[in-house]
């Protein structure tokens, strides 16, 4: 199985169950990775034969930046949806959406959630 991997991406979002995080963007970071049967662009070298990133990092854009949500799991299953719904080749999913400022009052690097499809 061959794999396309989007690592890291930011965005500035409004994701949270407090007002405040809706109303104010704080940044997340998007990690996907695409699961293919073959990519035939590894074969043909033509943009045709596999997934557009640039689609996939604007799907990934739209869902983080375009409107307020509650949990960051509905984002990384609305990002999952519409990837798959927009590429058949696509045979599975993983994502995960990452939040490094969590209003927890503690020590931590980041929390995020995986939706794997």
């Amino acid at each position: 199985m061959d794999k396309i991997v989007l690592k890291n991406m930011e965005f500035r979002g409004r994701i949270g169950c407090l007002e405040q995080e809706k109303e104010t963007y704080a940044p997340y970071k998007v990690t996907v990775s695409l699961y293919i049967g073959h990519i035939r662009g590894s074969d043909t070298d033509e943009l045709a034969d596999t997934v557009d990133y640039s689609e996939v990092y604007e799907i990934a854009r739209s869902v983080i930046e375009e409107e307020p949500m509650n949990l960051i799991e509905y984002a990384a299953g609305q990002i999952a949806d519409r990837i798959l719904e927009r590429f058949d080749e696509v045979e599975n999913i993983k994502v995960t959406v990452s939040k490094p400022e969590a209003p927890i009052d503690g020590v931590f690097e980041t929390m995020e959630v995986t939706i794997e499809r």
